[in-house]
Formats: C-alpha cells, sequence, structure tokens
C-alpha cells in the first residue's frame, strides 16, 4: 500500500472508528478493480500477438502437375487405405511433362504438388483428408473400385504444408480412361482439387515413352504375392530389387538436379 493511503487509514480511524472495516473493504475493491484486465483486453491481447498473415483464410494451390517417371523407390507395402491396397514406399519421381492428360502405359506417374497456407507452425503436423475419384476399375478379386477417401497427416514448416500426391500405373488392370480427381480437404473445406484425363496412346506415343517411363534403377520386374492379411487382395505385383541393371534413360533421371525426391509418401494411395 502507498504512503497516500497509509495516511488516509490513520486519519480516517482516528476520527470514524465504527466505521474502518467498511472502508478497508471499499479500499480492497477499488484496489482489485484497478489491477483486474477485462476479458475483452485479454481476448485483445492474444489476438495482437498472432502474426497478422495466420489471421488470413487458408488457401490452397497448385504448383505443379503432370506425367513423370519413377527413378527408384523403396518398394511395395501393403495399405488398406488404397483403392489397390498397395503403395510405393519413398518413391523418387522426375517431371516428364507438365499436363493434366495422361497416356494409360505402365509405369505412367500422374503426380501433382500442392501448397496449403498460412498454418500455425504448433501443431507441427496437419491432418487433411485426401480423396481420388477415378473411372471404374475392375480388381483382380472381381471388386469394382472408383476410388479412395482417407486422412492423411502432413507435416507444417514455415505456416505452410508443400507436399505431393498422385498415382501410379503399375498393373494392367489400373489402366483405365476417363477422369481422375485429386481432393484435399481441411476439416470441411475443400482446398485442392486437381483433374486428370487418362487416355490410350497410339503406337508411336507408346513407342517413345516406354524407354522413359521404365522403372528405376532399383526396381525388378519381379511379380511376387505379398503377404496382405486380405486375402482376396494377394494378387500379383511388381516388387522391388537391388543391383539391378537400370533401363535406358535412367542414368540421366538420376544425374538431373531437377529430380523431384519425395519422401514416405505412398504412390498409389
Amino acid at each position: 500500500m502507498s504512503l497516500i493511503a497509509e495516511f488516509i487509514v490513520t486519519t480516517y480511524t482516528e476520527s470514524h472508528p465504527m466505521n474502518f472495516f467498511l472502508f478497508i473493504v471499499l479500499l480492497l475493491v477499488l484496489i482489485s478493480c484497478d489491477n483486474t484486465t477485462s476479458p475483452q483486453e485479454n481476448s485483445k491481447a492474444t489476438t495482437e500477438n498472432v502474426p497478422d498473415y495466420l489471421n488470413n483464410p487458408l488457401q490452397g494451390k497448385v504448383s505443379q502437375r503432370g506425367l513423370y517417371r519413377m527413378v527408384r523407390s523403396s518398394g511395395v507395402v501393403n495399405d488398406s487405405n488404397t483403392n489397390t491396397g498397395k503403395v510405393i514406399s519413398k518413391p523418387v519421381i522426375q517431371q516428364v511433362e507438365s499436363t493434366e492428360l495422361i497416356p494409360l502405359v505402365k509405369g505412367a506417374q500422374m503426380y501433382l504438388q500442392y501448397r496449403l497456407w498460412p498454418l500455425p507452425n504448433q501443431p507441427a503436423y496437419v491432418n487433411l483428408r485426401r480423396v481420388l475419384k477415378h473411372p471404374e476399375m475392375k480388381l483382380p478379386d472381381g471388386s469394382v473400385s472408383t476410388g479412395s477417401d482417407f486422412e492423411v497427416k502432413r507435416r507444417v514448416s514455415s505456416n505452410h504444408v508443400i507436399v505431393y500426391t498422385g498415382y501410379g500405373f503399375d498393373e494392367d488392370y489400373e489402366l483405365v480412361e476417363g477422369d481422375w480427381v485429386f481432393e484435399i480437404w481441411y476439416q470441411d473445406k475443400k482446398l485442392i482439387e486437381q483433374k486428370f484425363t487418362t487416355y490410350w496412346p497410339d503406337e508411336k506415343e507408346i513407342a517413345k515413352l516406354k524407354p522413359v517411363l521404365s522403372l528405376g534403377n532399383n526396381v525388378q520386374s519381379k511379380m511376387q504375392l505379398p503377404e496382405n492379411p486380405e486375402p482376396q487382395k494377394n494378387w500379383p505385383r511388381v516388387m522391388v530389387g537391388e543391383n539391378v541393371e537400370a533401363p535406358a534413360g535412367v542414368h540421366d533421371a538420376l544425374s538431373d538436379p531437377t529430380s523431384a525426391k519425395l519422401g514416405p509418401a505412398p504412390v498409389n494411395n
């Protein structure tokens, strides 16, 4: 309590001892009101600590899209979320052409890179919904797939999410003609939509594309039955091997600085 307050209390108690208690209560209430910040002021202070750009609406943009080729990967793994029950782990891809028209050739990869912003850096990961819609595809077990829809977790860095997603044509049954639509959702808001259209190329185009789209230096064309807990999905697949001679054109891709290296994000998801 200040010296002035002490003086007031001393003087007041000497002249009005019967009302001293009421005076003390009033003084404490005044001091409490002076030191208390209103909820509105607290809210304003919290808002002022948030950078202005984080208050902007969340938005998304497709940075790249097109036809890619696989340079190398860590192999095929099972994933019950995908339309085919499999994914390719740790793919390394290179863009062949920026396009929305994808030729139906085994080894072709259609990919897009998307960016979402602004996001707070904490938490370090954000949950997104990844949707793929494609023409009817008859799987080896006799069932029909028209796409997939599941949740993915992506890392936030410098208030952005920047990642690739896509689909690789590794099996004959995957070669279906029509529109393939990728969507990325955050909560109930669709932030990304990218449509590709697949088509059957002529023999001349196939001959030109096959050497370019050949599987990478760590992939061998070996058919093997994976150990899938769902027996109906244990059909032959292209598996990864080591010390396999690279197909034509792959060495150029490996030495090309424009090759895009992805993390553990799956291919056929």
